[in-house]
């Protein structure tokens, strides 16, 4: 197996993952006062994880010289982060883990048509084919089935 299939199944994993993540967090808002404080313990006990396995792994940070160079939208990954977990929490136990993710999965591949499109973020340059396009429709025809019936 090649390293494109390792990583298609990861993918894989992390969506069902996601999945499951809307609807802890929904029911950690519902005990704990809202969306905001759930995504704020979620990303608590992340940044807690992470730092634990970065010290495992040995790694160490050189944040000054690393991120001189970089372009300032390399810092809004967590803000981009923070706005998903905590729309998830809100709309989850409202509209169902299946609408969620449907509807979370459509956005996602709709902006990834238009960033490979572009080269968006530093990426390579992949064209907008009518054959994509036509699969994002088609996502978004299933939401509307996932949602309506």
């Amino acid at each position: 197996m090649g390293w494109g299939q390792i990583l298609v199944g990861l993918g894989v994993v992390c969506g069902a993952l996601m999945a499951a993540q809307g609807a802890i967090n929904g029911r950690l808002a519902s005990g704990i006062g809202g969306p905001v404080q759930a995504a704020l313990i979620s990303f608590s006990v992340g940044t807690a994880v992470l730092l634990a396995a970065n010290v495992a792994m040995g790694n160490r940070f050189e944040l000054p010289q690393a991120t001189s160079n970089m372009p300032w939208w390399v810092w809004i990954g967590g803000v981009l982060g923070a706005v998903v977990v905590g729309t998830a929490a809100l709309a989850v136990p409202r509209i169902g883990v299946a609408a969620w993710i449907a509807a979370f999965i459509a956005g996602q591949l709709g902006a990834a048509v238009l960033y490979d499109q572009f080269g968006a973020f530093g990426q390579a340059v992949r064209p907008a084919t009518p054959l994509r396009l036509l699969g994002v429709g088609f996502l978004l025809l299933g939401v509307y089935m996932v949602r309506r019936f």
